[in-house]
């Protein structure tokens, strides 16, 4: 028997969504079916549908026949009596309002139809055309909740009253905000899985902070909270500021019974920042996964191209990368950078890029699925993030023989690349001792095969048995109160 049925919860999963998170929490899923445990995925993503995602999921690798993926409104809009009743057995008032609309003072939008034709959803507008809520109905097309529209970064945490309407479309009751919506439905799940197997504990592994906040708590429920990114502000040093969304989930941690850092060093700088550890810590990096034909050395491999894998935004500092590159050309005149992935700054970026004469060497490819393999043939991957959680294209790229360029930030390069061995680490910022670097792994084949072998090595070691394993040890202790502690390397 398994040592528990797992329940992992998320915001949303949807294919080039949300990046690197989306990725590793699927993986993670994977990984642990694998492992023998009962999996579920939930989400509480406010689409009528997820089937086309899962799909989407199943193409590209990240799920397979085994994928369970249930949503919140796919299941409450198909089982309306569980909103229906939760608003019932809450103590509140019903919602005084006397109609869904007040025709007068709101302005609907026209109903949006799900892929049977029947409607899911409608915004409703003041006079200004400002959205100020939103309707949701059931499979029937009843009325059956609405969601004041928030504008601020933690909605999640606001004191609000959900109203939830009958069949007829008059108010039956409120939910306790975000908190009361998503728990009807999440003890609802909770409840089904007991009953499947009542001798098989459950587990809870919260993917997002607003998930965790408002899942912890439920009675007998053990929570393990997980991190994907850096938790401070520019520039990311231990006591950094934090913006108040994170302040918020530190404040939170004794809620917990457990946290997994991607790193030490992240463990280790909350548990300073905060003067203890207020939740049992362990650190389980992102495995890399290395494919079964993976090779080592210099063969195949174009010893003048290097690539970078990231969004084009502004926290992955590309404009640096083009930047040193200039630098790069100067000793490697025929060196070629790829760079993998779309986003706000392409424009700024190709300008900036003719500017300096890079036209014919650096070239921007868009958003690409399964641009990890091109690791495969290229001589470095770079890395020029501002922060990271871990950094999934390092342990992608050097899971097939690609030593890596990266910038030490907080977190991950240095927890992954030994400096001079299996690829660079360079002060962060540093734009002249990046294209050093970078030019260091370029026209050396011999320095090339030597610093592959270390990347696979490495990759190898950092798969995910070492990983499952440390998730069997997690899971047994927080499933079993008596036996919980904290666990670092």
């Amino acid at each position: 028997m398994p040592l528990a049925r797992l329940l992992i919860a998320t915001s949303r999963l949807r294919p080039g969504m949300d990046g690197g998170s989306t990725i590793a929490t699927l993986q993670r899923a994977r990984m642990l079916a694998d492992g023998g445990f009962p999996v579920t995925l939930l989400t509480v993503d406010l689409i009528p549908d997820n089937t086309a995602d899962r799909e989407g999921f199943v193409q590209i690798g990240l799920a397979d026949e085994r994928t369970e993926l249930r949503n919140l409104l796919q299941e409450v809009r198909h089982r309306p009596e569980i909103l229906r009743g939760a608003a019932l057995d809450s103590a509140t008032a019903p919602a005084p309002a006397p109609a869904l609309l007040d025709a007068e003072a709101l302005h609907p939008d026209p109903l949006e139809l799900d892929g049977h034709g029947r409607p899911w959803r409608q915004l409703v507008r003041d006079a200004a055309g400002a959205v100020v809520h939103t309707d949701f109905f059931d499979e029937q097309g009843r009325p059956l909740f609405r969601l004041p529209y928030l504008q601020r970064p933690d909605w999640w945490r606001a004191a609000v009253r959900i109203p939830v309407f009958d069949e007829r479309g008059a108010p039956l009751g409120t939910l306790d905000g975000f908190r009361g919506l998503y728990r009807a439905w999440w003890g609802e799940v909770v409840r089904e899985a007991r009953d499947a197997e009542p001798r098989l504990p459950v587990v809870a592994i919260a993917e997002a902070r607003q998930v965790g906040e408002l899942l912890a708590g439920i009675p007998g429920l053990p929570v393990v909270h997980t991190v994907h990114s850096a938790h401070t502000l520019a520039p990311h040093a231990w006591d950094s500021p934090m913006d108040p969304v994170w302040e918020g989930w530190l404040d939170t941690l004794p809620r917990y019974d457990a946290v997994v850092w991607l790193t030490e060093r992240q463990r280790a700088d909350v548990v300073r920042r905060r003067g203890r550890e207020e939740a049992p810590g362990w650190v389980i990096p992102h495995p890399a996964l290395v494919p079964a034909d993976a090779t080592a050395g210099a063969g195949g491999r174009d010893p003048l191209r290097a690539i970078t894998i990231a969004r084009l935004a502004p926290v992955k500092r590309l404009d640096q990368l083009v930047e040193a590159w200039a630098l790069v050309v100067e000793r490697h005149p025929g060196a070629r950078l790829d760079v993998y992935g779309e986003g706000p700054l392409r424009p700024a970026l190709e300008q900036r890029i003719a500017e300096l004469g890079l036209t014919g060497s650096i070239t921007l490819h868009g958003h690409r699925d399964g641009a990890a393999e091109e690791a495969r043939t290229a001589a470095v991957m770079v890395l020029t993030s501002a922060y990271e959680g871990q950094s999934l294209v390092i342990a992608e790229a050097m899971a097939r023989g690609c030593p890596a360029v990266a910038y030490d930030i907080a977190y991950g390069p240095a927890e992954m690349i030994t400096d001079g061995v299996s690829g660079r680490l360079v002060p962060s910022g540093d734009v002249a001792a990046l294209a050093e670097a970078i030019a260091e792994h370029l026209g050396d084949p011999a320095l090339l095969a030597e610093r592959s072998r270390a990347a696979l090595a490495w990759a190898c070691e950092a798969g995910p048995a070492r990983a499952l394993e440390r998730w069997r040890a997690l899971i047994g202790a927080v499933a079993a109160p008596s036996t919980r502690q904290s666990s670092t390397p």
